[in-house]
């Protein structure tokens, strides 16, 4: 089933099971769950894609019958080989990715976003190139000067916003 994704609509209500090709052709709306690994001095780990783009610490898509929290501990075990750690929820929101190159962005994504406090493992070669510790204010900054998502992918731009937003708790 991991081929396929979960069609939501834009108050994340299930529509049905698409390919994930389709959602990605066609800019359906559908889940995924990003991790970002922090360090108590607050930066976080970026990783940078096979694609050579940098990216949030770890994300996937959500499988069918998963959770949002079942897919962010799943993908961060096979991204970079951290598991056994308590995630914290950091907000959720809606990106619009760039990388297909298609008008007004092309696959559109529905997002959960966790934080928990933890160093990379093993990396996983077939996605991850590398990975660093950066300061978010600093990525942020230099975001600016990437309109086009050429550096970074339009994904991490919005869940980076997310996750430096002040949280009252």
């Amino acid at each position: 089933m991991s081929d396929f994704v979960i069609h939501v609509d834009e108050n994340d209500n299930e529509l049905g099971l698409v390919p994930r090709e389709k959602a990605h052709a066609e800019g359906l709306l559908h889940r995924i769950a990003v991790v970002y690994l922090l360090r108590p001095n607050g930066d976080i780990l970026i990783q940078e894609r096979i694609s050579g783009r940098l990216d949030h610490s770890s994300a996937g898509h959500v499988d069918p019958e998963e959770t949002y929290q079942q897919a962010a501990k799943r993908e961060l075990e096979e991204e970079l080989g951290v598991s056994g750690i308590a995630l914290h929820e950091v907000g959720r929101g809606v990106s619009y990715d760039t990388e297909t190159g298609k008008p007004h962005g092309g696959a559109t994504h529905m997002y959960a976003v966790f934080s928990c406090v933890a160093e990379p493992g093993v990396l996983n070669p077939d996605e991850v190139k590398s990975v660093r510790w950066a300061s978010p204010g600093k990525i942020l900054e230099d975001m600016r000067s990437d309109p086009e998502d050429k550096k970074y992918t339009g994904g991490f731009k919005s869940t980076l916003q997310l996750l430096m937003q002040p949280r009252t708790e």
